[in-house]
C-alpha cells in the first residue's frame, strides 16, 4: 500500500469514527430529553441570563452553527462538558469547516478525561485543515500531553516544512526532546525558538530551567531575559525567583518573591515561598506571618497549613502544630505526610 492510499484510509477511518461521535451525541440528547431530567450543569445554571440569551438565540436561529458554538463555549467554561459536546455536535452538523469547533471539542474531551477522543478530534481537524499551522500546533500539544513523542515530532517537522521560522514549533520540539531525555538538543531547540521570536517567554523560561538542571553557570540570564521581555509577567518573575531559591541564593530569592508580592499582592504562592525561605533562615515568626498570608488568600492551601505546622513544631507549639497538620490532611486526604505528622503529635500530646 502506498503512502497516499494509507492517508486516504486513515482519513476515512477518522471520518467514520467522528460520525459515530455525532450519532452517539444525538442518542445521548434523546435519552436526556426522554428522562425529563436536566443534566447537572443545566440544573445549576438554568436561570443564568447569559444561558437564557443563548437559548433564545438558538431557538430563533436553529440553523446557525455559531449559536451552538457560543453555547458550547459557555457550557465548557461552566464545566458542563456533556452539554458542550452536544452543542458542538450540532454546530458541526451545520458547519463542519470551522477549525475552532474542533479545538473546543478537543479541549472539552481533554478536560473531561477523554484524552483518546481529544486526540482523535485533533487528528480529524488536521486532516481537514492540513495547511493550518494553528491546527497542527494544537495537534502537537495534545500529542505531547499524551506522550506520543514520535507522532509529535512528525507533526512538528510537518509544521517546519510549511514555516521554517515557526517559534512555537521549536518550543514544542524542545519539550519533546527534553521529555525524551535529549537535553542538549532540547536546549538548542529552546534557543532556536527565542531566535525566531525573542518575545517567547516560555522558551526563555524552559531554557533556563533546563540549563539549571544541566548545571550551566550563567543560566540566570535566560530568566532575566524573560523578565525583560515582560516586566509584569508573573510567570517570568516567579521563574526567576524559583531559580534563586533552587540554587539556595535565599536573599536574592526573598527579594524576587517580595517584588512579585508588590505586583500581585493577592496571589498566595509567593507568600508561601517567602515563608519557606524564612524558615530556612531561622526567622520563624516571619515564616508564620507569610504562611498566614498565603492561607488568608487561599483557605484550602494544604501545603501552607503543613509548612506552618512545621514551624510551630520547631517553636515548641505542639498543640497548634498538630491542629494545622490535621487541617492539611483534611484538605488533602492524599497528603499522607501531614496525616502522619498529625498522628505523631497527637500521641505525643497524650503522654
Amino acid at each position: 500500500m502506498n503512502v497516499l492510499s494509507e492517508r486516504k484510509n486513515t482519513s476515512s477511518i477518522l471520518s467514520y469514527l467522528f460520525l459515530i461521535l455525532v450519532i452517539c451525541s444525538s442518542i445521548y440528547a434523546c435519552q436526556t430529553e426522554g428522562t425529563g431530567k436536566k443534566a447537572p450543569a443545566q440544573s445549576k445554571i438554568a436561570n443564568d441570563p447569559n444561558l437564557i440569551a443563548l437559548n433564545d438565540y438558538i431557538l430563533k436561529n436553529p440553523t446557525i452553527a455559531e449559536g451552538y458554538y457560543k453555547r458550547a463555549k459557555y457550557y465548557y467554561d461552566m464545566e458542563g462538558y456533556d452539554e458542550a459536546i452536544l452543542d458542538l455536535a450540532s454546530a458541526m452538523k451545520l458547519d463542519s469547516l470551522k477549525p475552532k469547533y474542533y479545538y473546543l471539542l478537543a479541549d472539552t474531551y481533554m478536560d473531561y478525561y477523554q484524552s483518546r477522543m481529544a486526540l482523535m478530534t485533533m487528528q480529524k481537524a488536521s486532516g481537514m485543515f492540513p495547511d493550518s499551522i494553528h491546527t497542527l500546533l494544537k495537534l502537537t500539544e495534545f500529542e505531547i500531553i499524551l506522550k506520543k513523542y514520535d507522532a509529535a515530532m512528525q507533526t512538528i517537522q510537518n509544521i517546519l516544512s510549511k514555516d521554517k521560522q515557526n517559534a512555537d514549533a521549536y518550543l514544542m520540539m524542545g519539550t519533546v526532546l527534553e521529555e525524551s531525555g535529549d537535553n542538549v538538543r532540547a536546549l538548542a531547540a529552546y534557543k532556536k525558538s527565542t531566535e525566531m521570536n525573542p518575545f517567547m517567554i516560555d522558551a526563555w523560561i524552559n531554557a533556563g530551567e533546563l540549563a539549571d538542571r544541566m548545571g550551566e553557570k550563567n543560566s540566570v540570564s535566560y530568566f532575566e531575559t524573560a523578565v525583560r521581555v515582560d516586566t509584569n509577567s508573573y510567570t517570568a518573575l516567579y521563574a526567576l525567583a524559583m531559580h534563586y531559591q533552587n540554587r539556595n541564593e535565599r536573599y536574592k530569592a526573598l527579594q524576587a518573591f517580595k517584588k512579585i508580592n508588590m505586583k500581585y499582592p493577592k496571589v498566595p504562592q509567593p507568600y508561601f515561598n517567602i515563608g519557606v525561605l524564612y524558615n530556612e533562615l531561622d526567622s520563624l515568626n516571619q515564616a508564620i506571618e507569610n504562611f498566614d498570608m498565603a492561607i488568608n488568600l487561599d483557605k484550602i492551601y494544604s501545603e501552607a497549613y503543613y509548612a506552618k505546622a512545621v514551624v510551630q513544631e520547631r517553636q515548641g507549639n505542639l498543640v497548634d502544630a498538630q491542629r494545622n497538620y490535621s487541617q492539611a490532611s483534611t484538605l488533602d486526604p492524599k497528603f499522607t505526610k501531614a496525616a502522619e505528622a498529625s498522628e505523631r503529635l497527637k500521641k505525643l500530646l497524650k503522654k
